[in-house]
């Protein structure tokens, strides 16, 4: 039985089989960015398992001038292709976004969705050209094609831990395609290798992105929380202005607010972000918070305003007893240094607060930030308090040529020190009644200007015109209190109906024809218009509109100013005046209304605030001669004025991936989410 020479069975183990030469396939990929560009002239290196095992040559090569890479004479087992990593990021850098991104729903508590998902399938247009032509279609990132990781300029602070978006294989395993799918095309769309940029115009005319822009950031500096929590300053930076699937926003007590920004290189992103409180200093001292944030081209500082939880902002704000302006944020140790300006005072309690940060944090406000700007476009801002210490800190810095954008400051200077302090842009937002921009309370400054102005007179404190303030006797022989800058103003526009026997001209003066005459108000119209009064983009209708107003207001008689424009505006009852309009909670939506009409006017359907306007307009020629003649023309020019504020969108429009960005924001925004309350 053990004889091997005898066998049963029927098969021949040592059967010689002769075949034809085995089939060989082919694949070509073809690289292209989000415009349809080709990616040309790239490095690449495809590999397999016959590569690996030394029975064929690797596939090495340049792209083409379509971006195509073509392979020949493949075993039909998986291929794998790599990029040299530093041709594909430096080329990468150089290519635009599409202007919308796909937006994925972010991730909530419990949700265990990946932050960063492949890309939603039919969002692409190049994916539908692709599939209509029958070729395979692939979204890529550059750390899904790149074989190593690539060089950064400026250094990456953790190589160990690469942006999550731009690189989501962490061992850089390249782009693999199954043996089922050899013997066609595939068509790899490859994120550009950018950031996130602010929309942001370093200018001395008015901008309304820099407006919502710098308004967002100035809500984002009162945030307390953790550096890796969604919602901080740091994650905002340093991981949103990263993830390009979305478009970064700010949250604030459960409201999201989309940002205005740009693509820009990688290389050009925000790379230095820092948070700064001296409450958390060592030892704590004062409650002084701000951030700061410096990229290739903007040196941006964020001021927090007053913290309502406690009693240490508040004191700040109350104590405001003006006192010699003696701020050394830029001077060297032991060198005597100017004053701010050279004559007049400062909110002494601004100016401390002010004086706690640049000590503590010496090395960041005294040779950070100032350093920086030197090459770099400044941009400072601020809501409430965080408005006045930008303002301090703006005067501080003025031979750097800093922009300033605040929102409801406070009086931070007098009178004398405001007409020296210049050397750069400041606007100022006042929202309506808002209480805040009139304190510090200085009886003769807002007695004048209620004189002349009524209620927007005493609210916004100084309103139109310095030239008229300092021919008044209050410039000689006193030094009050006073705002910097151009205003930007939120103003709630009102109707009324007169009150009087007739029509004919004669009829309406006090003493006969030509002398002047005093009207009684019947009553207030029901429909009422927020507008976006702007006069640095109009000084002619502006100061035509600053005159009708003196002139209704003094033509008034006492028991109609008292009635209908008490000091203050017209405050609800059991109310703070005009406090409930202080808050960026009431900023920020008429900006983001703004926005969006000045980006597609003609929008359909109408924003809200459009249709209110409308109807403003409807009732002003329905109670045309019974309205006050004053009233009537001021209101009209306001109209205007208001119709001037899209023009500050035209920069914007102008520079290059400008339309693409507005074109973002209004894909994504929703109109009816966020808009300014006109009948509160």
């Amino acid at each position: 039985m053990n004889d091997t020479s005898h066998r049963t069975d029927t098969l021949n183990p040592f059967k010689i089989v002769i075949g034809d030469k085995q089939t060989r396939h082919w694949i070509e990929f073809q690289l292209l960015d989000e415009q349809g560009n080709p990616l040309a002239n790239l490095p690449y290196r495809a590999t397999n398992e016959a590569t690996r095992e030394g029975l064929s040559d690797e596939y090495v090569g340049m792209s083409d001038a379509q971006g195509v890479i073509r392979l020949d004479g493949l075993y039909p087992i998986p291929i794998t292709l790599k990029i040299e990593a530093d041709p594909l990021a430096e080329q990468l850098q150089t290519r635009r976004l599409r202007a919308e991104r796909a937006e994925p729903r972010r991730p909530g508590l419990g949700d265990r969705t990946p932050l960063y998902g492949p890309q939603r399938s039919g969002f692409s247009p190049i994916e539908k050209q692709a599939l209509a032509e029958g070729h395979g279609y692939h979204y890529l990132r550059i750390g899904q094609l790149c074989d190593r990781r690539p060089t950064f300029t400026p250094a990456w602070e953790n190589p160990d831990q690469l942006p999550a978006f731009h690189f989501p294989d962490p061992d850089f395993g390249g782009f693999t395609v199954s043996n089922e799918q050899l013997n066609r095309r595939h068509v790899l769309e490859v994120c550009p290798f950018r950031a996130w940029s602010l929309v942001l115009h370093h200018q001395a005319e008015y901008s309304l992105a820099n407006a919502y822009n710098l308004g967002l950031m100035s809500i984002l500096a009162y945030s307390t929380r953790s550096e890796k929590e969604h919602g901080s300053v740091l994650e905002f930076f340093q991981q949103q202005c990263l993830d390009l699937s979305r478009t970064p926003r700010i949250w604030d007590d459960g409201q999201n607010w989309l940002c205005l920004v740009i693509d820009v290189p990688f290389r050009d992103r925000y790379e230095s972000v820092e948070l700064l409180d001296t409450a958390k200093a060592k030892p704590p001292e004062g409650h002084t918070q701000l951030f700061y944030a410096i990229s290739v081209s903007q040196v941006l500082v964020a001021w927090r305003g007053t913290e309502m939880d406690g009693l240490a902002d508040l004191s700040t704000d109350a104590t405001f007893r003006p006192v010699k302006p003696e701020v050394t944020a830029v001077c060297e140790p032991k060198v005597p240094c100017d004053d701010l300006v050279p004559e007049g005072s400062v909110h002494l309690g601004f100016r401390d607060a002010f004086e706690v940060a640049r000590r503590i944090y010496a090395i960041d406000l005294g040779e950070t930030i100032p350093e920086g700007a030197i090459d770099r476009d400044l941009y400072i801002c601020g809501h409430s308090l965080g408005g006045a210490l930008g303002l301090v800190h703006a005067a501080s810095l003025k031979e750097l040529n800093p922009l300033l954008y605040t929102y409801g400051m406070p009086r931070t200077f007098t009178l004398k020190a405001v007409k020296s302090l210049s050397g750069f842009q400041h606007f100022r937002h006042v929202n309506d009644t808002d209480l805040i921009p009139s304190v510090p309370p200085e009886a003769a400054l807002d007695n004048y200007l209620y004189d002349l102005y009524g209620p927007l007179g005493t609210t916004l404190g100084f309103t139109w015109s310095l030239v008229q303030l300092t021919a008044s006797s209050l410039f000689k022989h006193g030094d009050p209190f006073c705002h910097h800058g151009e205003i930007a103003m939120f103003f709630k526009a009102e109707q009324h109906v007169n009150q009087r026997g007739s029509d004919y001209p004669a009829y309406r003066n006090k003493e006969g024809l030509g002398a002047p005459y005093h009207s009684t108000i019947a009553y207030r119209l029901q429909e009422k218009a927020k507008l976006y009064l702007v006069p640095h983009l109009d000084p002619e209708h502006d100061q035509q509109a600053e005159q009708a107003h003196e002139r209704l207001f003094k033509s008034l008689n006492a028991e109609s100013r008292a009635r209908f424009f008490p000091p203050h505006g017209n405050p609800k009852e059991g109310r703070v005046v005009g406090l409930g309009h202080h808050f960026m909670s009431k900023y920020q939506p008429f900006m983001y209304s703004q926005l969006l009409e000045s980006i597609t006017s003609e929008r359909e359907p109408l924003l809200k605030l459009q249709r209110e306007r409308r109807k403003f307009e409807e009732q002003m020629k329905t109670h045309y001669g019974r309205i006050p003649e004053d009233e009537l023309f001021r209101n009209r020019l306001f109209l205007e004025l208001h119709g001037q504020v899209g023009t500050a969108l035209r920069v914007t429009q102008q520079i290059e991936g400008g339309v693409e960005s507005l074109r973002r924001f209004d894909a994504v925004a929703d109109p009816d989410t966020y808009y300014p309350k006109t009948y509160e």
